[in-house]
């Protein structure tokens, strides 16, 4: 928790900006290739309401398998957690750079697809079919993401000891 951030019922009619420099973003791979720089989180800068990130990863692949926004594992062996998602939990994709194609599965089957290129956004509404989004391009995809409420963290591994 950043001290210059007070918590939420310590709150007064003025509240400093927090800026969290690209050197201090939490890198994580989540369940795909590349990696994901957590930036404005809970752990990082005391944000409530909020989660911000960016994804960076290679043509081929995706960051993230196919997903829903409902509770689910994450990390190696060691440093798995669970994360679970409020029902009204929204999200939004902001493409940097690169260019690929969000990838959507319906429950009643069949999968879609639609083209993504520097400078698209894509909302994800509550209760959004399961999705990814997909490297197409030639070189490295950057996606701005983000959503409200941070998701609930449970850490289900025990830290590694030295």
């Amino acid at each position: 928790m950043n001290p210059r951030h007070p918590p939420p019922d310590a709150l007064a009619d003025e509240t400093e900006p927090v800026v969290v420099r690209r050197a201090a973003f939490g890198g994580h791979a989540l369940h795909g290739e590349g990696t994901l720089w957590r930036a404005i989180y809970p752990d990082l800068a005391g944000s409530r309401r909020l989660f911000v990130g960016l994804a960076e990863f290679a043509p081929g692949t995706a960051p993230h398998v196919f997903h829903r926004h409902g509770s689910e594992v994450v990390g190696a062996p060691g440093a798995r957690r669970r994360l679970t998602y409020a029902a009204d939990f929204e999200e939004f994709y902001f493409v940097v750079d690169g260019e690929g194609e969000l990838q959507w599965r319906l429950a009643a089957g069949g999968e879609c697809r639609a083209p993504l290129a520097q400078g698209d956004a894509v909302y994800f509404p509550p209760g959004v079919a399961e999705h990814r989004v997909f490297n197409t391009g030639t070189r490295t995809m950057k996606v701005l993401y983000g959503g409200t409420p941070p998701a609930r963290v449970e850490p289900l591994d025990e830290p590694p000891t030295r």
